[in-house]
């Protein structure tokens, strides 16, 4: 879990800024894929719970998928406001 964490925070902050001059499609897919590395870290702490794993690491694996979501809807909300507004 501690690989697939340490990957998904060093392409999260390798991809595109949004509002920059970024080409869209490649931010649309930097989040595409942002959001399939949640998927799969969420599968490993779900893995690691059902083999009855309580290890620290568990805890904050879980702690950063609640503020990595949080954080995707935000995104999302703000992209949704803004194509509202065209």
């Amino acid at each position: 879990m501690d690989v697939v964490a340490e990957g998904y925070l060093r392409f999260l902050q390798a991809g595109p800024e949004p509002a920059t001059d970024d080409d869209t499609k490649a931010f649309a897919a930097h989040h595409a894929a942002c959001r399939a590395a949640l998927a799969h870290l969420t599968e490993l702490v779900k893995l690691a719970r059902q083999l009855g794993s309580e290890a620290p690491e568990l805890e904050e694996a879980t702690a950063m998928l609640v503020e990595a979501r949080a954080a995707l809807a935000a995104y999302e909300e703000d992209r949704d406001a803004g194509e509202e507004q065209c």
